[in-house]
């Protein structure tokens, strides 16, 4: 008898709770869940396509419609979570009483505001899906509820999209920066071993004032990277050391070490999203395996969100004080003046490296979420041809954030120096993102 009910525990305990003991989810839950995996992948869309979207300004824009999205959500997990209003100076509205409110009405509208004025600058194809998504979703909404508690439901999520939108508006280095990537009154430094423009691809430096957008959680003045040390040009140099390490591994790259530099890439406007965009597709994967509740949705998509922005901000305000040169620089001055990267050197300094920090951040924020141990495919860029996007496996979020710094190398558009310091900048972020406490309910399985 005690083994019918041990067993009978074991298949309720299945269809309750999935791998990460997180409780499975209602049908309406699934409905706000699926809105919002196709939502956040119009997102990824609109940002591999629109002019101005770089990997600080996507991982930004990100982090607001996170914020908005998590506060519409606010109604139906006050029981569990906590608002973030009070911390950002928000006037949140008084939330609608339970059974007057439709999440997934609130969050459709939500999404679609808050696209159609970040993307301002997107193709025309891009503005008519996102009017296409938001009316497909309202119409399927319309046959399963009346239209005035969608027109209420709506109106709340307006307000909230209004109001988050205002206060990234008052960060007026960040808000629309899309809009002018570049400043041509900006004054290079000059000097040994400092960045220049390249000379196959002389781009003005990206962003050189990134470093002073309003972060969301992090003190930037107490967090960036460590002093470099000097910079030389002969063999007894870390930066020689360095430089022949990148010559080395590309004199020729392994099949597997090019895929590995091409997999990570996501550095081409119109080809691949934002590198920092390359974990909200990871998070997007994440959800749509584990499905969990919609709460911990929101808190995983603000979590991420947040750590990539400030990120961002760290690691550019990091680069524009060390202005270091890439290795492209130092192997042609030194090791070999006719050598090539594979992919052309980004158009901004080298140290610390933006990809390490973004993928250590996500991963720490990510590894918080989902466990040490989690294991999954990353099917990002799976569909394409143009480069080998085939599916690579990870037995850990931190894997993928070593592999996805490292391939920087394999690249050869930065020193294993870079990597090592965005990765440890990386993790500090994620650190201090994780540490946000969300929930006023504990999730795990007792």
């Amino acid at each position: 008898m005690g083994m019918i009910v041990g067993v009978i525990i074991l298949v309720l305990g299945f269809f309750i709770f999935n791998s990460n003991g997180i409780k499975k989810i209602s049908p309406w839950e699934k409905q706000a869940n699926e809105l919002l995996l196709d939502w956040v992948g119009l997102f990824l869309e609109a940002d591999r396509f629109t002019e101005g979207y770089r990997a600080p300004i996507s991982a930004r824009t990100f982090a607001y419609i996170s914020l908005a999205a998590y506060e519409v959500g606010m109604p139906t997990m006050k029981q569990t979570h906590q608002s973030l209003a009070m911390q950002y100076g928000l006037k949140i509205p008084s939330y609608p009483i339970s059974g007057d409110y439709n999440l997934s009405a609130a969050l459709n509208v939500t999404f679609k505001s808050l696209l159609d004025r970040y993307f301002v600058t997107a193709p025309v194809f891009i503005k008519n899906k996102i009017n296409q998504l938001y009316e497909n979703k309202r119409h399927l909404l319309s046959k399963q509820f009346n239209h005035e508690l969608i027109d209420k439901s709506e109106s709340f999520g307006l307000e909230i999209a209004n109001m988050v939108y205002n206060y990234s508006a008052s960060d007026t280095i960040g808000h629309m920066a899309f809009l002018q990537i570049y400043d041509l009154n900006y004054k290079i430094p000059r000097g040994h071993g400092k960045w220049i423009p390249s000379e196959e691809h002389p781009l003005p430096p990206l962003l050189p004032y990134w470093g002073k957008v309003r972060p969301f959680v992090i003190d930037v003045s107490k967090l960036h990277s460590k002093p470099l040390p000097e910079y030389k040009y002969d063999a007894s140099s870390i930066f020689y050391t360095d430089a022949l390490e990148v010559m080395t591994v590309s004199s020729p790259l392994t099949s597997e070490n090019k895929w590995i530099a091409e997999f990570w890439s996501d550095d081409h406007q119109g080809l691949t999203f934002a590198p920092s965009s390359r974990w909200i597709s990871i998070t997007n994967q994440i959800i749509n395996l584990e499905m969990p509740e919609t709460a911990i949705v929101l808190e995983t998509y603000l979590k991420v969100s947040l750590a990539l922005a400030d990120a961002g901000i760290v690691c550019w305000n990091s680069k524009y004080i060390y202005n270091l040169e890439r290795p492209e620089n130092y192997i042609k001055k030194v090791l070999d003046p006719d050598w090539k990267p594979l992919f052309p050197s980004p158009n901004f300094p080298a140290y610390p490296s933006g990809h390490s920090t973004f993928g250590a951040a996500a991963a720490e924020v990510l590894t918080q979420l989902y466990g040490q141990d989690y294991k999954m495919k990353d099917m990002s860029h799976a569909s394409r041809d143009e480069f080998n996007g085939k599916p690579r496996s990870f037995n850990s979020f931190y894997e993928m954030a070593f592999e996805n710094a490292f391939s920087r190398i394999y690249l050869g558009v930065h020193f294993r120096t870079d990597c090592e310091e965005g990765l440890v900048l990386g993790f500090q972020v994620g650190k201090k993102i994780s540490a946000l406490n969300l929930r006023s309910k504990d999730f795990s399985i007792k």
